[in-house]
Parts: structure tokens; sequence; C-alpha cells
């Protein structure tokens, strides 16, 4: 019967700081994670020093500062940085303003027919330019003659944005309350939309809000004009115009 030889003996301390001397830096950096007698070993000052110098020159400058970086972290450093691959570009949106259509329509108790109800094309919005998506409408011919009471409690909003060709919708703000007034002849109401489905509009931290503004003629307070936008919630900043196509089409493109 064979005997089985006993496995052979791990190499001697020594054997491993000669043998290192001439491992290249990937090679050292992966004995390193043998065990901690190896790590201290494939760590040494003396191993990393002459790689540092040889590969980046002018980190001799670095390790001469107070106090000095160990030589091993500084070549990791600098080899990561020199592989790092440049950001990618940020992503176009695929829907434009033209594409799209926008639909308000505003509600008030004891009124048979809405205070306000129109439809805008999105191509009538980008004969101006925007930075921001917020947009100043005016809607005097489409608004009710009827009038909007100071306090009126029960003032219903509904925003929708549709692609055309009846591609997809989605509802910006369904919200019913007294508004918050600003100034004489305004009235402002807001609500969180829901958290972006794609990366793209991820960064829209904090949160956004649909916002719609109505803008009252005087002391008649009959609708002329309303204000949509869609805002960050932290900063309270309007979300830029390419961020907010990139959110609606997260929604509106299958």
């Amino acid at each position: 019967m064979r005997r089985e030889e006993p496995p052979s003996p791990p190499p001697s301390w020594e054997v491993v700081i000669l043998v290192s001397q001439y491992l290249d830096p990937s090679t050292l950096a992966t004995s390193s994670c043998v065990s901690k007698s190896w790590r201290t070993a494939m760590s040494s000052p003396n191993l990393w020093l002459p790689l540092c110098l040889s590969v980046y020159p002018s980190s001799s400058h670095l390790l001469s500062l107070s106090p000095p970086p160990s030589p091993r972290i500084l070549f990791s450093l600098l080899n990561l940085a020199s592989r790092r691959l440049p950001p990618p570009p940020p992503p176009s949106p695929l829907l434009s303003l033209s594409h799209l259509l926008f639909t308000l329509d505003v509600f008030i108790p004891n009124l048979t027919t809405p205070l306000l109800s129109t439809a805008i094309k999105g191509e009538d919005l980008e004969k101006e330019f925007h930075n921001v998506f917020h947009f100043d409408v005016d809607v005097s011919a489409a608004a009710s003659t009827a009038t909007v009471a100071e306090k009126e409690e029960d003032v219903r909003v509904v925003w929708m944005v549709m692609r055309k060709e009846w591609g997809g919708a989605f509802m910006m703000m369904e919200v019913k309350g007294k508004g918050r007034e600003v100034g004489d002849t305004g009235l402002w109401f807001e609500e969180e939309v829901d958290g972006p489905k794609c990366c793209a509009a991820a960064a829209e931290r904090g949160g956004m809000v649909a916002e719609v503004g109505l803008v009252f003629s005087g002391e008649e307070r009959r609708v002329i004009k309303v204000s949509l936008g869609l805002m960050r919630r932290d900063g309270c900043r309007y979300v830029g115009l390419r961020d907010a196509l990139l959110y609606l089409q997260s929604y509106l493109l299958p």
C-alpha cells in the first residue's frame, strides 16, 4: 500500500522575503492576501518604494512630505487613478417638449363646469428658450368667467402630461385644498410626485414636487394665467428641462 506523503511545509520566512523582491505589483498585492505574515512581508516599504519610484517618479516628492504616505498605499492610489475611466456623458432624453401635451383642469364647488379646462401643446412652450421645467401660460381665453373666492377650501387641480399619438399618460398632480396664497393675485398648489423609475433622473435627491400656480386678474380673481413647474424639494429650485424630460419619459415610454 502506497503511503501518502505528508504535505509540504510552508516556505520559510526568509524564502518568502527573498522571493517577494522579484514579484510584480499585481502578484505582490495578491500574495499579501495569503496570511497576516505574508501581508506584512508583501507590504514592506523596501518592496514598494522602488516600484513606486520607477513607475511614478514624481511620487518621490509625495514621499518626502510629512507624514510620508506608505509606498504601497501611494502606488495603489496612483495606479487606480491612472486606470480610472472618464465618467459617461449624461444621457440625452428621447422625448422633447414637442412630443408632449399638457392638460389642466381646475374645479371649485358649486360650479357645474370647470373653473379652468385647457390643453397645452408642448411645441408652443418650445417657442421660448427654457433651461428649467417651468412655464407661464396665458389661459385667459380658456378660463371660465367664474371667480375664485378668497380662502376657498375645496379647489381641485388635475394636471396631466400625455405623449402625442396617445402613447402614454402621467398624472403630475391631483390635489384638493385651499392652496397657498401668493400676494393678492395668486393661488399655488403643490404635490410631491413619485420617485423616478429610472436611474437617469435619480439626481433629484430629496424628492420632486409638481407645482401649479393660478394667477388672477386683480380684484375680479378670474384666472388669466397658469404657472406649471417641477421643483426639487432640496433647495427649492426648478428641475432642469433635460432632467424633467428624462423623468417623464420613464413613465411615458415603454
